[in-house]
């Protein structure tokens, strides 16, 4: 009896991501954006802004609860197919962020590919922004907690450990896995 309930509980569960997914397709393809067939979504996502021909998500992606997609104007934010998002990740975008095929990104993980500047003439937050594109690779992962900063190049198949930081000087190794902070290699997947 347990199992059944459990079944029909899951088959519920999946038909509402897939409702909500629908609906989100239909906002964000109003706002001028792209996005493929199967979406799911357990919650959706905040967008500080509107989007605006800025987002791009592939075929079967499943986005977890309290997102947050923080774009400017010139952001762009591509999800390719099958990217999984678990919950309260924060992209802040600025320029570009790409998250290939098959990665997924755990709760708790903000990825911003700008900053301000730091002058001392006047106060940073009235600075120009900075930003460079972060590219997370195909097949790889981060892990809960980690913040990915601008200019970051993740390659395929890496894995990154809990509560790390990547920055733009980090190179990592196809499918090695890295943890830390500096990140350093600790593996490599078999």
């Amino acid at each position: 009896m347990i199992g059944v309930i459990t079944y029909l509980e899951a088959v519920r569960r999946n038909r509402l991501s897939r409702f909500r997914g629908m609906l989100l397709k239909c906002y964000l393809v109003l706002h001028g954006c792209k996005v493929g067939k199967g979406l799911k979504c357990s919650g959706f996502p905040y967008f500080k802004g509107f989007p605006n021909r800025n987002i791009t998500i592939g075929d079967y992606v499943d986005l977890g609860r309290n997102n947050t997609f923080e774009l400017s104007a010139s952001g762009q934010v591509i999800l390719e197919d099958h990217v999984l998002f678990h919950q309260n990740i924060l992209i802040s975008c600025n320029k570009e962020i790409r998250i290939r095929k098959w990665a997924a990104v755990a709760e708790n993980v903000s990825i911003r590919d700008g900053n301000h500047q730091f002058a001392k003439d006047k106060p940073y937050r009235l600075q120009e922004g900075v930003s460079e594109a972060i590219d997370i690779g195909e097949d790889s992962g981060v892990a809960a907690g980690c913040v990915v900063l601008m200019g970051a190049k993740i390659s395929k198949g890496v894995f990154i450990g809990s509560n790390s930081v990547v920055t733009k000087k980090t190179i990592t190794e196809e499918y090695g896995i890295y943890a830390g902070n500096p990140l350093r290699q600790i593996g490599t997947r078999k």
